[in-house]
């Protein structure tokens, strides 16, 4: 059904078709706008037997288009992208060379198997096989032969995969300069509330990308009409009264109980002419449906009857050679087709209507039946179908080995194409059927990939579930290793169900274990993430006890970039309990040996460690001075200091020493003989730092410089930063396609980032940045990426990037306690890791997810510290969404963090304040004295100040303030005062 060989005629088709002119109206301006170029996506609902697809082949007959038609449960369905994929086989039938260019063939080979062999696992990835589908439907909807448009014919999307789902707000915008029209069509009653379709159907209501019909029963004069219609003239009140009072006006139920009546010669014409019913006779009219349909099927021969259940058990739509090969006399498909049962088209057999098909189907004899399924399976196994289809007719048959080999299959193909929740159902269902003791190590692998999937989907209660019954197995089954890994897979679920203290002890006896087989590597990662959480909530004892431990199995493992971490945490310990001196002596061991390994994650972190052990001890200022401490061990000269300038500005950045970052990366980029290397480090955070300042003009010649170098040098961790500054630059000048390109060039990058580390930043920031598009399918890649990062990394930063993405998918979902208590999970991942701009960013979305849900002291409150960071960061477009969210509460924005930028600088009046005492000579005491001010707020001016005024000293701003006219007195302190 519409497809270019099975369309009814235009005249005979509008004959049936009634009460239906504004539906087909709509369409019909669909079709039209689609021909003049302006294509979009049409989702067409209605119960079962309504008449979604007789209105569609009336509104695409006689028109001159091309339909490309992918039915989601088929032989080649269910299974990941099956509609999709039978749309690009529908078009290679008629143009088999169609894909022979298109980017990315080998990848597409993965659906495609036709198009030859498959690229390898190392060249997968979501980003390409999602770009490789595009390439190939923007190829195929380039123009058809008519010379019309396209229509793509999505059929009952209730059934279709979640691969397909997830892909569908895709589409409209892929093909949005295609002269395509895309038409869905599902069933209203076979949504239940946490089917999948219903939020993609919410991602493109958000984006406005959907046009949306709904069909209704048909009035008592269209039901009329209709009867009229199927028995050849009108009728009296008694025939419509019985009809319509049986049929509710549903479609197919009338023409079932008129052709009923009419067959069984119950009508006779009355007086004035039309047919009423035959007196006396009217009792033997079918009271539901499928005695509508038995009495049909009674006057079928046996052997017609037996092969209509064949045909039945295969499902909905089939292959036509399939049910000829299951039949003792092909000829009966003839039969089944002439008599109206069942209607093809290409190949492609359908029954006259899904709910004929269920009748038919309920009427087998269980046995039978049974028997059908397993003759089926044998069958569609033979003919290639894919593995779902088949496991379900296995089931059917009684024959659950078969279904549960078949479900791995599914769940393995699933997971190869990043179908993540349908390769967890399927694996979960394979789970169901294992036999007890029957190939164990086998379950595992089975449970480890139910859990990698869940988890990837966000399915975290599921994971959890499926880690705590590895860990069980492995320890039933002897494996000390194998138990370790599972509970330390457990753990990190538990982390981002905010389940910490239950995350604790599963981390304790992951590194016992990891310690009792000697992987001591693996025991140090663990014992370093239960003594960080414990030093985090003071236990500074039990942490300390903890962190010895991870220290020998570090050093027993010659990690390292363990032994830097461990000692940082160490030493911050010993200063929370109150011995700063060993406790600074420990940091400055762990930085020492971050630095001189290039270890950038080890390095952040320890610095963080070491300010707040300073802090500890009561010295402030020392804690900001903390930094000074890694350029003391880079006092040589040559390309090793340049590498160590660049390094830390990295950890500066993060801790949110913007303006003494910016500074150490204009003196590498002022150097002639800094490497090229450092150099691009340095323009990528100098770039980033400015495009946050909301100075993009400044930015891009920096990040476009960097990222040249980056790629010509396959420096990966710079290349996703410099993309990252591009992506904020192109936000901020209001250029969301180009933003929209960087933030998805990200997601084809992190895989290649060695230190994953360097990603938590850019994909938290894009997280927000999809979720704010409606464009949940990258959305769900960042948070997979973050996932991936979050199982290697463990530390807190990484599983609150991780659980911010999972708020945001959430929230787009429509879920929205569920996002709230992702993002509180967030936020209390950062409460110890001396993460600004994460906080920040994470503290505004939260409130105004918060402010969305009617909670406004709660909102007010995050978003008021969001302002006060992104204020101290000048961080501009944070600063300006959280006061304007502030101000739509109805809450005060503190004024003195306000930007008012002046001839493009950035300045605050107070910072041009500040400026003009420093052209006097005046020393940051003697500021802070005049303006009333403490000295480090004072320091904090003057680095922004030559942040802003691109300069690495104070003679230097001075002569550029001048130079631009920014050292008027008139508006400022006077010479002398």
């Amino acid at each position: 059904m519409g497809r270019p060989g099975g369309q009814p005629r235009a005249g005979e088709a509008m004959k049936e078709l009634v009460g239906r002119s504004q539906e087909l109206a709509v369409l019909d301006g669909a079709l039209d706008r689609a021909a003049q170029g302006r294509g979009g996506l049409l989702l067409l609902a209605g119960e079962a037997g309504i008449g979604k697809t007789f209105l569609l082949q009336v509104a695409l007959a006689g028109r001159a288009l091309r339909v490309l038609a992918g039915p989601s449960r088929d032989l080649r369905g269910p299974a990941p992208y099956s509609p999709v994929v039978a749309l690009l086989r529908a078009h290679l039938a008629t143009v088999p060379t169609a894909l022979d260019h298109v980017p990315y063939r080998s990848l597409l080979a993965l659906l495609l198997p036709e198009l030859g062999t498959p690229t390898s696992e190392n060249g997968r990835t979501p980003t390409l096989l999602q770009g490789a589908l595009r390439a190939a439907l923007r190829l195929v909807t380039e123009g058809g032969p008519t010379g019309g448009p396209t229509v793509l014919l999505l059929e009952d999307l209730h059934w279709a995969d979640y691969a397909t789902l997830d892909l569908l707000p895709l589409l409209p915008d892929w093909l949005a300069d295609r002269p395509v029209l895309i038409l869905g069509t599902y069933r209203h009653e076979a949504l239940p509330r946490s089917h999948p379709l219903r939020r993609a159907r919410q991602e493109l209501r958000r984006t406005g990308e959907v046009e949306e019909l709904s069909l209704g029963a048909l009035t008592a004069a269209g039901t009329a009409e209709l009867v009229a219609a199927v028995v050849g003239g009108p009728v009296a009140a008694d025939v419509l009264n019985l009809v319509y009072g049986h049929s509710e006006g549903v479609p197919l139920y009338v023409r079932e109980y008129a052709a009923a009546l009419h067959a069984g010669d119950r009508l006779s014409s009355g007086p004035d002419g039309r047919l009423t019913l035959v007196p006396g006779r009217s009792a033997v009219l079918p009271q539901t449906l499928r005695d509508a349909v038995l009495l049909g099927l009674d006057r079928l021969s046996p052997e017609v009857q037996l092969a209509s259940e064949t045909a039945a058990v295969l499902g909905a739509t089939f292959d036509l050679e399939v049910l000829a090969d299951l039949l003792p006399d092909e000829s009966v498909c003839d039969t089944l087709i002439e008599c109206g049962l069942l209607t093809e088209d290409a190949g492609k057999v359908s029954f006259r209507h899904g709910l004929i098909r269920d009748v038919v189907y309920a009427g087998i004899p269980w046995a039978r039946r049974r028997g059908l399924h397993r003759q089926v399976a044998a069958a569609l196994s033979g003919a290639g179908a894919p593995p779902g289809v088949t496991a379900d007719h296995w089931l059917a048959g009684h024959e659950p080995e078969r279904a549960r080999a078949a479900l791995l299959l599914a769940a393995e193909e699933s997971c190869r194409l990043h179908a993540y929740r349908d390769a967890a159902e399927a694996a979960g269902r394979a789970l169901e059927l294992w036999p007890a003791g029957k190939e164990e190590a086998r379950r595992l692998e089975v449970l480890a990939q139910l859990g990698h999937c869940a988890l990837a989907c966000g399915l975290l209660s599921e994971a959890a579930r499926a880690w705590r019954e590895a860990a069980q197995a492995q320890h039933e089954a002897g494996n000390t290793h194998g138990v370790a890994d599972a509970r330390r897979r457990l753990a990190g679920t538990l982390d981002l169900q905010g389940l910490w203290e239950q995350a604790s002890e599963t981390r304790r006896v992951a590194a016992e274990a990891f310690g009792r087989c000697g992987a001591d590597a693996e025991a140090a990662e663990e014992r370093l993430a239960l003594g960080t959480t414990l030093r985090a909530v003071s236990r500074n004892v039990a942490a300390l006890e903890v962190l010895a431990l991870a220290l020998l199995d570090a050093r027993r493992a010659g990690r390292r970039d363990l032994e830097a971490r461990i000692l940082g945490q160490y030493g911050n310990a010993l200063a929370r309990s109150g011995q700063t001196g060993p406790g600074l002596k420990a940091g400055r061991e762990a930085l020492s040996i971050a630095i001189e390994g290039a270890f950038t994650g080890a390095t952040v972190e320890v610095l963080h460690r070491l300010a707040d052990s300073l802090e500890h001890g009561g010295d402030f200022l020392g804690a900001r001075a903390a930094y000074a401490d890694a350029f003391e061990l880079c006092e040589e000269t040559g390309p090793a200091a340049f590498a160590c300038r660049a390094c830390v500005t990295v950890p500066l950045y993060q801790n949110g020493a913007w303006d003494r970052a910016a500074s150490e990366c204009r003196v590498v980029l002022a150097s002639p003989g800094a490497p090229s290397t450092p150099r691009a480090v340095a323009g990528a955070m100098l770039g980033t730092i400015l495009a946050h300042r909301g100075q993009p003009a400044r930015a891009r010649p920096f990040l476009t410089e960097a990222l040249g170098v980056a790629r010509q040098a396959g420096v990966a961790a710079v290349k996703l930063r410099a993309l990252w500054g591009l992506a904020l630059v192109e936000e901020g000048l209001g250029q969301p396609d180009a933003a929209t390109a960087r933030a998805q060039e990200l997601l084809a990058v992190w895989e290649d980032v060695e230190d994953h580390y360097h990603i938590l930043s850019p994909l938290r920031w894009a997280s927000s940045f999809f979720a704010g598009l409606g464009a949940e399918r990258d959305l769900r890649r960042a948070a997979e990426a973050l996932g991936r990062a979050a199982t290697l990394n463990g530390g807190p930063v990484a599983l609150s990037a991780l659980a911010h993405a999972l708020g945001e998918l959430a929230w787009l979902g429509g879920h929205l306690d569920s996002a709230s208590e992702q993002f509180r999970i967030a936020v209390d991942l950062l409460r110890d890791s001396d993460s600004p701009y994460e906080e920040c960013a994470t503290r505004l979305r939260a409130g105004l997810l918060l402010k969305a849900q009617g909670q406004v002291e709660a909102a007010a409150e995050h978003l008021s510290t969001a302002h006060r960071t992104a204020s101290t960061l000048h961080a501009v477009s944070l600063e300006r969404h959280s006061a304007l969210a502030l101000v739509r509460l109805g809450y005060p924005v503190e004024r003195r963090g306000t930007r008012a930028e002046i001839d493009g600088t950035g300045l605050t009046r107070r910072q041009n304040e500040v400026l003009k005492l420093v052209a006097l000579g005046r020393s940051d005491k003697a500021i802070a004295r005049e303006l009333r001010l403490s000295p480090r707020t004072v320091e904090m001016h003057v680095g922004h100040i030559l942040a802003s005024l691109d300069s690495r000293s104070r003679t230097e701003a001075v002569s550029r303030a001048a130079d631009l006219g920014l050292l008027d007195w008139r508006s400022g302190p006077a010479p002398g005062r």
